[in-house]
């Protein structure tokens, strides 16, 4: 265990989020969404939304969206696979104005569970490295308790069946094995994902409002994987309920 890096240091970083000094003022609520661009282009502009700027990165541009919601601008953003890809655009929301984030995308299911099932994280395991940056050393980050019963009830509201959950914020895709699962499934975690308890532990240290959920596709149920549709039915789903639950926080 010495050999771990396991020293936490909360004093500020030498890079600022908003180092590029953008003439950006972004509105205090945002949805981030693990959606493909185009799904997420369609939905603005279908809106009447509208691009106001770009976050560039070594390898992609990340449009920013604003809608005009029942009574507020909402801002969307493509959120990028990985705790740490995602720290980084989620901290530059946060640079240019944003307080609240509703965060929404699929994940693996680790329980009998069907496709296009929606849940609402209460707590996440923190199996990834970004989140390490944030809090000190611990199991498990919570997530932020009315900002999720806020999401839930939203939910519900709209006829959207949700469960509470505890997922498995892992970065090793392709090292989910068998003996992981289970123990996983023995601490309570119902689904796997790859970003939550980076993107919790982040808002925490920021001292913003964080609110994740999540929509299962494939599953590892049985020890085996398998793929199904990957919750497309879904997608369009999540993304205006993460709309009505942004605009509620």
């Amino acid at each position: 265990m010495e050999n771990i890096l396991s020293e936490y240091d909360k004093s500020p970083g030498i890079i600022s989020p908003d180092f590029e000094k953008m003439d950006l003022h972004l509105p205090k609520k945002a949805v981030f969404a693990f959606l493909g661009e185009k799904r997420i282009e369609r939905f603005v502009l279908a809106r009447g939304g509208e691009k106001v700027g770009t976050f560039v990165s070594l390898t992609k541009d990340f449009p920013l969206w604003m809608i005009k919601a029942d009574k507020e601008e909402l801002c969307i953003l493509q959120a990028p696979a990985g705790a740490s890809a995602a720290v980084l655009l989620l901290e530059r929301l946060y640079a240019y104005g944003v307080e609240k984030v509703v965060a929404l995308g699929c994940c693996g299911a680790l329980e009998k569970l069907a496709e296009n099932v929606f849940f609402v994280v209460r707590k996440a395991l923190r199996d990834e490295g970004t989140s390490y940056h944030y809090l000190p050393p611990a199991r498990f980050v919570t997530l932020d308790e009315s900002a999720a019963d806020i999401v839930e009830g939203v939910l519900r509201e709209n006829h959207v069946s949700c469960e509470s959950c505890v997922t498995w914020s892992t970065d090793g895709f392709f090292r989910e094995t068998k003996e992981k699962v289970k123990a996983r499934r023995a601490e309570g975690c119902r689904v796997v994902d790859m970003e939550c308890a980076a993107l919790a532990a982040c808002a925490a240290y920021r001292g913003k409002v964080f609110a994740q959920i999540l929509f299962t596709a494939d599953t590892l149920h049985d020890l085996s994987h398998e793929q199904r549709a990957w919750g497309k039915e879904s997608r369009d789903k999540a993304l205006l309920m993460g709309v009505k639950a942004a605009e509620r926080l």
